[in-house]
């Protein structure tokens, strides 16, 4: 499907929801939802989506943002932009809007996905937000909900968080590739090496935030040792705080009530935490 090549007819347009208020468009702009799991690179892929179409798109043409999961203007806000004559428009949220989603589902959209470890998830929530765990469970839920409506479409780019630490360049590529680029491996790189930065900027502002002495913020201005060690999300590195918010009764828990998910998914349904395996 090339970039503007959207079925217009009615009944595709009846379909998702957006009917007469769209009939007047002529050519929709290339639309980019990045949602995804809570805590699992979603931000990144939204920056990577952003750092890609800027290469083809002057930044005049593009509308990029935050849509709030609460906000019960998101949909008006996207129809808005629609019809406002941007070429491009890339929205970032953990949880899709419901004319978002017809438009994801029926083909209107990309759609970005990044999932992980639910039980990751939970407890990186609680830890970063400071979250209960009933609250943070059922936030993760919901977005297992929305996973499985996107693994049955075929329109949306499901990114696992184990690979893009893995291989981000890789993944990288993928995204470039379902967003219809034609790149050579150095721009793909080029892309990466900012993505990268970006990342490292606002996770050493963040840290540069909540720091306690001037010591903490000049080893943190360091910021540079991220790119070269390795990810203190990998599975398999002993991240003291990866799962520190859970105690064991909620991880048995999580595991447990999610099973069937795991089981899919081939995440591990021990009930037993990893930490006390060692």
């Amino acid at each position: 499907m090339g970039r503007f090549d959207w079925d217009l007819n009615s009944k595709t347009l009846e379909h998702t929801g957006i009917g007469d208020n769209l009939q007047s468009i002529t050519q929709l702009p290339y639309i980019i939802f990045c949602s995804g799991m809570s805590r699992s690179a979603s931000f990144w892929s939204y920056e990577t989506c952003q750092t890609l179409e800027r290469l083809r798109t002057p930044e005049n043409k593009i509308d990029c943002g935050y849509l709030n999961e609460a906000d019960k203007f998101a949909d008006a806000y996207v129809s808005t932009k629609m019809r406002s004559g941007y070429n491009a428009l890339i929205y970032f949220s953990h949880v899709i809007n419901k004319r978002a989603l017809r438009m994801i589902l029926c083909g209107i959209a990309k759609n970005v996905y990044t999932y992980r470890d639910p039980r990751d998830s939970i407890a990186s929530i609680m830890r970063k937000e400071g979250c209960k765990y009933g609250p943070a469970f059922d936030f993760v839920h919901s977005s297992l909900l929305l996973f499985d409506l996107f693994a049955a479409d075929q329109y949306s780019l499901l990114l696992p968080f184990p690979e893009t630490l893995k291989d981000p360049l890789g993944t990288t590529a993928k995204i470039a590739d379902y967003l219809d680029h034609d790149l050579s491996r150095k721009r793909i790189e080029i892309v990466h090496l900012k993505t990268q930065r970006l990342t490292i900027d606002r996770r050493n502002e963040q840290r540069r935030k909540s720091a306690y002495s001037a010591l903490d913020i000049e080893i943190i201005d360091h910021g540079l040792e991220v790119l070269e060690g390795e990810p203190t999300d990998a599975p398999g590195v002993n991240n003291p705080w990866r799962y520190s918010a859970l105690n064991k009764n909620q991880y048995a828990d999580a595991t447990k009530r999610l099973r069937n998910w795991l089981i899919k998914m081939n995440f591990p349904t021990s009930p037993v935490p990893p930490w006390e395996k060692n």
